[in-house]
């Protein structure tokens, strides 16, 4: 017999068994813990990838009137708050929560076998915790709906208040007197402090209540000793594992908490996921030609129609200018034909097929945009401008680049084409911006190119590297343009004047200043305003 001699005593086969068993427990918990960490995280990140994936392609899916409709916080705090909460959740909750429920459970099936009395006592206190927790968690649907209305609010103001600081310092407005980011600041506060009080008296009951079952374990155990229905061992057993009872328990409630605000995430999540995609064509069409029909189209969102039964034909390979007040509906025009909405009545079509039987992918690829705001991502100015044609090889991207003039003021830039041009173009001037949109244009080659006031904002010099850019852009293309200069488009093929979401006029520069109408005013009106000039009272005498 092997012996171990340490304070007089000594170990035995049944000792040794039980060090040899404990060691081995320890070694597996550790094993299991490091097992279930591993495939909780693969887990976690394969999910959220997938739904970060299923989300990119439903906001991509969706029509611009989705966007117009929900505000950025909304979209940033599915992708973003409630998808960490999910990723947490699962590589680091579940786990826990697991053992959390286990472990109380088979703690209290083995204080049963012990001694069913001392196990009531030690389970007498979950009754209390129960109600306590029943009140805590009383409207909490609505509460957390609240809370998260009230963080997109947030969220929004803040993207809000980041986009617009120029305009926020040019105007020499603070913090606290931006009050849209201000108020919303303070209602998140004031909500989650009113929530908190609220939440508080009941999960201090609760927490004392579970933490406490000492209290009761402790008298009714020395009651059974001293009537000799209790052992020592047994009763220092019961205190032991009763008070280690109560942190499993705290864990669950913590949990629980944790799980209803994910539901509602998720709840916010899927509401993205169900929207109603643009319809895709079953069968794939491809227009013969470029020209472009409108056939009695009414189209309006929020419920108010904004253009009313529009009807046009513009002829591939010719150029067409869209011209009238602000808010005449010249963007939403230019706007349907990408399907960028569906129109509501009516209906467009390309080479004579329907865009509604053109797959997207397809109507697309045959359609180039230059908006007025250019869209540039905080990447290199080359991948900026391969975004045109993912497939372009470098020799073309430099060929688009210099067509565009471009390349001059890229391989000037600390790092050259590898420059990183920061969030929406950040460290370039809005002419260069311009011209490297006009030039992933270029590399698209698409046949359909429409130009959103392109040149709306930008110096005379730079204005006229754009034009030529634009020239080179638009040979042998179908070209709409939409224009306030109207300087700029007197040899477009057609010109079409809208007011009021209605057509008023259509035909050439020449045609429209005879019939002296609202196209004659609005020319009169352009050609004053070029005129003008600043006189200062010396200038004037």
């Amino acid at each position: 017999m092997v012996t171990f001699h340490r304070n007089g005593g000594k170990f035995g086969p049944d000792q040794w068994k039980l060090a040899v068993l404990i060691i081995v427990s320890v070694v597996l918990r550790f094993a299991f813990m490091g097992m279930s960490g591993s495939l909780s995280h693969l887990a976690a990140y394969s999910i959220l990838y997938d739904l970060r994936i299923k989300l990119g392609k439903k906001l991509g899916a969706l029509s611009l009137g989705y966007f117009n409709q929900r505000n950025t916080g909304n979209i940033n705090t599915a992708m973003n708050e409630n998808m960490e909460q999910i990723e947490l959740f699962i590589a680091h909750n579940l786990p826990d929560v697991t053992a959390a429920a286990v472990v109380p459970l088979f703690t209290a099936i083995y204080l049963f076998i012990i001694d069913w009395r001392m196990a009531l006592a030690t389970l007498a206190v979950v009754p209390v915790a129960l109600l306590a927790q029943k009140v805590m968690y009383k409207d909490f649907k609505p509460l957390m709906k609240g809370y998260y209305d009230a963080l997109e609010k947030v969220n929004s103001t803040i993207i809000e208040y980041t986009q617009g600081m120029a305009v926020i310092k040019a105007f020499n407005q603070t913090v606290g007197s931006f009050r849209k980011y201000k108020d919303s600041i303070e209602d998140y506060h004031n909500y989650v402090w009113e929530w908190t009080k609220r939440f508080l008296p009941s999960w201090a009951v609760f927490s004392v209540v579970v933490a406490a079952n000492i209290i009761v374990i402790l008298p009714v155990g020395v009651w059974f000793y001293v009537s000799g229905t209790l052992s020592i061992p047994t009763l220092i057993l019961f205190l032991i594992l009763g008070v280690g009872f109560s942190e499993p328990l705290m864990k669950l409630t913590i949990f629980a908490s944790v799980f209803r605000q994910i539901l509602e995430g998720e709840k916010r999540i899927n509401s993205i996921l169900e929207e109603k995609p643009l319809e895709e064509a079953v069968i794939k069409k491809t227009p013969s030609s470029f020209d472009i029909k409108f056939q009695g189209v009414h189209f309006g969102y929020n419920g108010k129609e904004v253009l009313h039964n529009i009807n046009f034909i513009i002829l591939g390979n010719t150029s067409t200018a869209l011209v009238g007040p602000s808010g005449a509906g010249k963007t939403t025009i230019a706007r349907l034909i990408p399907r960028f909405w569906d129109v509501n009545e009516g209906g467009i079509s390309i080479g004579g097929e329907n865009i509604k039987d053109i797959k997207l992918e397809n109507l697309m690829s045959h359609i180039a945009f230059v908006f007025q705001d250019v869209i540039l991502f905080n990447d290199t100015v080359y991948e900026n401008i391969r975004m045109g044609r993912q497939d372009a090889s470098k020799e073309d991207v430099i060929k688009a680049a210099e067509m565009a003039h471009c390349r001059e003021f890229i391989e000037a830039l600390p790092a050259g084409w590898e420059t990183i041009i920061g969030e929406k173009g950040a460290r370039l001037s809005g002419g260069e911006k311009q011209r490297i949109s006009i030039a992933r244009t270029i590399l698209k080659d698409a046949p359909i190119i429409i130009l959103d006031e392109a040149t709306a904002f930008v110096d005379p010099e730079n204005e006229d590297l754009i034009q030529d850019a634009i020239g080179k852009l638009a040979y042998g293309k179908t070209l709409i343009i939409i224009a306030h200069r109207l300087s700029t488009i007197v040899s477009a093929d057609q010109i079409i004047v809208l007011d009021e979401g209605k057509i008023v006029e259509k035909g050439t520069h020449e045609e429209l200043i005879r019939a002296d109408k609202l196209y004659a005013r609005m020319w009169n009106a352009h050609m004053s305003a070029r005129d003008w000039k600043f006189e200062t009272k010396e200038s004037v005498k």
